[in-house]
């Protein structure tokens, strides 16, 4: 099975996740609407578009069921976050991951069945608090 993945968002987030996939040998098609970060993108994923995702009729030219992961990496803004997650559950992407910024973004995302739903604060938070434990340890 191919390795894709579509990265929806390129701000720090998603540009980070995008670049790494992208030197594990990772298929990665980037997607933002600001041109610049399409541009820097596109030189190490495999495709960068710029898209307004803010409608999922702008996904109609993208063959979106190709991919395996999708990553929504859009916590600032709630209903482009959501339109893209619904649309690639629509489109049957197999596992759908997205950065989320409140409680209550995250409760959408839950009921639309967003596979894993990424917390960065708390996440990073969790991880923080273990290294301060395991120096305790010491």
């Amino acid at each position: 099975m191919k390795k894709q993945c579509i990265v929806i968002g390129l701000g720090w987030f998603g540009m980070n996740v995008a670049k790494r996939l992208s030197e594990q040998g990772v298929e990665v098609l980037a997607i933002d609407k600001e041109i610049s970060l399409v541009e820097k993108a596109s030189k190490f994923v495999t495709k960068a578009v710029c898209l307004d995702v803010s409608n999922a009729d702008a996904f109609e030219s993208l063959p979106l069921a190709e991919f395996n992961v999708g990553v929504v990496a859009m916590a600032e803004n709630i209903a482009m976050s959501v339109v893209s997650c619904l649309t690639l559950k629509e489109n049957d992407v197999n596992h759908i991951i997205a950065k989320v910024g409140d409680k209550n973004h995250r409760k959408v995302l839950e009921k639309i069945g967003v596979d894993e739903i990424i917390f960065p604060e708390e996440y990073l938070g969790t991880i923080v608090a273990k290294k301060i434990i395991e120096e305790f340890k010491k």
